[in-house]
């Protein structure tokens, strides 16, 4: 891939239909390969990241350029330090359901407590019903030295911040949440 060069781009609208063709489109035509995408619609908000390889003689100003005209959307477009890595050994991912009465600084408590013992959350979503307010975090748990005891502080922690507290391996998760 030395003869690419990779960008990480984000797009933010208000909802419609086509934001995706529209953006795979432009990259395409500029002869970017998409090599990673999320996308998701919040509080009736577009929004999308992803990664592309791009020739190198396509600049990140000329792809940011020609996406914002092409899209009308507000587009960033930043290029990738490094090489891209691969996700976490699927050993070490576990999924983190987190659910609770409804307050301010929620994400932000469970995030600390993740971030404070060396937890990596690679993916989350949240919802808010009413009062109830659900967290569904992935997590890397590589760099805990023991799952015993990251269990316990975890079931502290949820004591403590009043939360339900579910912790469980994603291929667990996985295999009995979907169809």
């Amino acid at each position: 891939m030395a003869d690419k060069q990779i960008m990480v781009i984000s797009v933010m609208d208000r909802d419609r239909p086509g934001i995706v063709a529209e953006v795979t489109e432009g990259i395409s035509a500029l002869g970017g390969n998409l090599a990673d995408l999320r996308e998701s619609v919040l509080c009736g908000y577009f929004t999308m990241i992803l990664v592309a390889s791009f020739p190198q003689e396509i600049s990140a100003e000329t792809v940011e350029r020609t996406m914002a005209e092409e899209t009308a959307s507000r587009v960033s477009v930043q290029l990738a330090e490094g090489s891209l890595t691969e996700n976490s050994s699927s050993e070490d991912v576990y999924v983190l359901s987190a659910v609770g009465r409804d307050r301010v600084g929620l994400v932000a408590l469970v995030s600390r407590f993740c971030c404070e013992r060396g937890v990596n959350i690679i993916d989350l979503a949240s919802h808010v019903d009413a009062d109830q307010y659900t967290m569904m975090l992935q997590v890397d748990l590589s760099g805990i030295q023991s799952l015993e005891d990251f269990k316990a502080e975890l079931s502290g922690f949820g004591n403590d911040s009043g939360l339900k507290l579910v912790l469980q391996h994603n291929d667990i998760f996985r295999a009995t949440n979907e169809i």
